[in-house]
């Protein structure tokens, strides 16, 4: 069994994507590991994105990576309270002169997530009664 290199749970050794995630997992962590190695310093940071989600965060990054276009965080996870709790988010910053393509394929990737807005809670709540 291998792990899923966004979320760590366990997947099936031929399996290409993750099933909780959907994070690929055909690239060989070594890969991943060499090319963050290889990354230069960013010249120009602009905020991309600002994530809720670290599962959505580490996803994206992936993409950016695959896309060549170097990124940087706010560190590992970044706490931020609010008003009634509290919630870890996680910023991303990329070079100006990347930040058009960047957001190209955040939009894309904004458009390709899930969208659940309380559809099943009314599926849900019918059924229990």
């Amino acid at each position: 069994m291998k792990h899923c290199h966004v979320c760590k749970t366990e997947c099936e050794d031929s399996a290409e994507l993750c099933p909780l995630c959907g994070a690929d997992l055909s690239r060989e962590v070594e890969e991943t590991e060499k090319a963050e190695s290889e990354k230069t310093e960013i010249n120009d940071p602009v905020l991309l994105a600002t994530f809720e989600d670290i599962v959505s965060s580490e996803i994206f990054r992936d993409i950016l990576t695959e896309n060549g276009i170097l990124y940087s965080c706010d560190g590992e996870d970044a706490m931020r309270v609010t008003f009634g709790g509290g919630f870890v988010s996680q910023d991303i910053f990329v070079d100006a002169s990347d930040l058009a393509q960047a957001e190209q394929l955040y939009n894309e990737f904004l458009d390709s997530e899930v969208s659940f807005d309380g559809e099943f809670d009314e599926e849900f709540f019918e059924e229990e009664e």
